[in-house]
C-alpha cells in the first residue's frame, strides 16, 4: 500500500510540475522556486520508487525514469526557455491598468518591482542572449543605489527610473508603462488637432528641447516615434506628471496654426477630463448607431480608378480575409487599376495582414526577412530564403499598388511596408514609419508585481527583407506631411 502511496505521489508531482507551464501562461502568476521544488520532490519521489521496489520490472522502472526525466524537462525548459512564462499576453482576466501614479511604494517593494524587470529583461531579450550590455547594466545599477537610499518611491518615479534603463537599448517594443485606469485628457487637444493646429512648445518649452530633455524617460528607434509619445503624454494629466510637468498653477500650450501663426492657452488641473467627461465635452460620445469604426474597410472611387483599403490595425482574422476578398472581387469587377493601403493610424499586430495582402499580386515568392527569436538559453535563427506566394488566382491585381504611411505606422504594419518596398511590389507614400525593419520586436508582456506596471519585453531580432537596403527606415519613395499623403495619391494616379 505504501509503496502505490509512493508511486501515486510520484505521478501526481510530475503532473503538477507540468501543469505549471500552462498555468503560468494562461491563469496564474506561479513562482519560479516552484519549478525548482517540483523537481527536487520528483526525483526523490523517484529514487524512493526505485530503492523500495515499488517498481519491480526493468523495463516498468525505465517507463518511470523516462516519463520522470520527460516531465522534469517539459516543466524546466517550459519556465526557463518559454517567453510567455508568467507573462499576461494570453490572460484575458488581468488588467492591464496599473496603481495610481502618486501611489507610494516602500523601499522593498520598489526594488522587487525594479528585480521583476531586469529579470525578465535578461531572460527574454535578444540582446542579453551572450552577454548583459555595459550601458544598461550602469544604469540599472545607479537607479538601484538612488532606491536603496530613498525611503519611499511613487509608482511615477519608479516607471521614470526604469525607463530610465530601458530607454538606452533603442528598442521602441521594450517599455515600462504606468497605464491609468481612467486618465484625464486635456480638453481642447482635440479642438486643435481637428484644426490643423499643432502643439510646437508647453511651458515656453520649445518641442525639440522636450525631446532632448525627455530622451531617457522612452523607448524608441526614431525620433519621429519619440515625438509621437511626448505629444501623447502632454496632452494627459497623467502624462504630464510622467515627463515632469505639473498642472496645479497651469500649463501653458503653444500650437502653431497651418500658415505659421502661433497662440498659447494655459490650462489648470480641472481643465483635465476623464475619457467619458472628455467625450461630452468635444460632442462625440454618441454615433448615429452606437457602434465602433470598424478597423478594416475600403472604398471603390470609379472616377479615380482607386480602391483604397484602410487598415487601423494588423488584426488577421475572418474580418480582414472577407473584406480584402471583397474589395479585390469589385476592383476585378469595376476593373480599377490601383489599389492603395492607408496605414497611417495603425500601430501594429499581425504581419500575417501583409502576407494575406500579397496573395492578391502578381508575383510567385517575394522576400520577408529572416528574424532570431529568444528561448532563454537558446536562440533560434527563423530564416525564410524565399516566401512563396498561394495567389487567389481569380482575383490576381495586375495594376499599381501604394502603401500610405505615417510615423504612427508602427510594427507590424512597418512590415507590411517593408514587404511592398524591399520587394517592389508598389510606393510608398508619406513619413517614414515609426520603427526600423532592422530591430526587435514580438514582444511578451508582463505586470510589475507591486506597482501593477504594464511592461512589454521583445523577444526576437528582426533582419529586413532586403538585406542590400543601407537605410535603417523604410524609406517613402514619395515623402510628404501624412495630411498630405492622400491628395498625394491622387495626383500621382491622376498624372498617370
Amino acid at each position: 500500500m505504501k509503496k502505490r502511496v509512493l508511486l501515486v505521489a510520484l505521478l501526481v508531482s510530475l503532473l503538477c510540475a507540468i501543469m505549471t507551464v500552462p498555468a503560468s501562461v494562461f491563469w496564474i502568476q506561479v513562482p519560479d522556486v516552484m519549478t525548482v521544488i517540483l523537481t527536487v520532490i520528483s526525483i526523490a519521489l523517484l529514487v524512493g520508487c526505485l530503492l523500495t521496489g515499488t517498481v519491480k520490472s526493468i523495463c516498468g522502472k525505465v517507463l518511470v525514469s523516462a516519463f520522470t526525466t520527460l516531465a522534469i524537462l517539459i516543466a524546466v525548459l517550459g519556465q526557463y526557455c518559454n517567453p510567455y512564462w508568467n507573462s499576461i499576453y494570453f490572460k484575458t482576466h488581468v488588467s492591464y491598468c496599473s496603481k495610481p501614479m502618486d501611489a507610494m511604494l516602500s523601499k522593498k517593494e520598489a526594488v522587487e518591482d525594479l528585480e521583476y524587470a531586469m529579470h525578465y529583461l535578461n531572460k527574454l531579450h535578444p540582446m542579453f542572449y551572450k552577454e548583459q550590455p555595459v550601458e544598461v547594466m550602469t544604469r540599472y545599477y545607479e537607479v538601484l543605489t538612488e532606491l536603496d537610499s530613498a525611503e519611499t518611491v511613487s509608482v511615477c518615479e519608479l516607471n521614470r527610473k526604469i525607463q530610465y534603463i530601458f530607454s538606452v537599448m533603442g528598442d521602441g517594443h521594450t517599455y515600462v508603462k504606468a497605464v491609468m485606469e481612467e486618465p484625464h485628457y486635456m480638453k481642447d487637444i482635440y479642438k486643435f488637432n481637428q484644426a490643423g493646429c499643432k502643439l510646437v512648445a508647453i511651458n515656453g518649452t520649445e518641442l525639440d528641447e522636450m525631446l532632448e530633455q525627455t530622451k531617457d524617460l522612452y523607448s524608441f528607434e526614431v525620433e519621429s516615434w519619440q515625438l509621437g509619445l511626448v505629444k501623447q503624454d502632454l496632452s494627459s494629466l497623467e502624462g504630464l506628471q510622467f515627463v515632469g510637468i505639473s498642472a496645479e498653477d497651469g500649463v501653458e500650450y503653444t500650437f502653431e496654426a497651418a500658415d505659421g501663426t502661433r497662440e498659447s492657452h494655459t490650462y489648470y488641473e480641472e481643465d483635465f477630463l476623464t475619457y467619458e467627461e472628455y467625450e461630452k465635452y468635444n460632442g462625440f460620445d454618441e454615433s448615429e448607431d452606437g457602434s465602433e469604426e470598424p478597423f478594416v474597410q475600403y472604398i471603390i472611387d470609379k472616377e479615380s480608378n482607386v480602391a483604397i483599403l484602410t487598415l487601423d490595425s494588423c488584426t488577421y482574422n475572418k474580418e480582414y480575409i472577407d473584406t480584402l476578398k471583397e474589395m479585390f472581387a469589385e476592383v476585378k469587377k469595376q476593373q480599377i487599376g490601383n489599389v492603395a493601403v492607408d496605414l497611417r493610424n495603425n500601430g501594429g499586430g499581425n504581419s500575417f495582414v501583409a502576407n494575406e495582402f500579397i496573395k492578391y499580386l502578381d508575383i510567385d515568392s517575394y522576400q520577408t526577412g529572416s528574424c532570431i527569436w529568444r528561448f532563454g538559453i537558446f536562440m533560434i535563427p527563423l530564416e525564410t530564403p524565399e516566401t512563396i506566394n498561394v495567389k487567389y488566382e481569380d482575383f490576381v491585381f495586375h495594376g499599381n499598388v501604394y502603401v500610405l504611411t505615417s510615423v504612427d505606422s508602427f510594427s507590424s504594419s512597418m512590415l507590411f511596408a517593408e514587404y511592398i518596398k524591399d520587394n517592389q511590389l508598389g510606393t510608398i507614400i508619406g513619413e517614414a514609419p515609426g520603427n526600423t525593419p532592422n530591430g526587435y520586436g514580438d514582444i511578451a508582456v508582463f505586470k510589475l508585481p507591486n506597482s501593477d506596471m504594464f511592461m512589454q519585453i521583445s523577444t526576437k531580432q528582426f533582419f529586413r527583407a532586403d538585406k542590400k537596403n543601407p537605410s535603417d527606415l523604410v524609406d517613402p519613395d514619395m515623402p510628404c506631411d501624412r495630411d498630405e499623403a492622400m491628395d498625394v495619391l491622387y495626383e500621382t494616379i491622376a498624372g498617370k
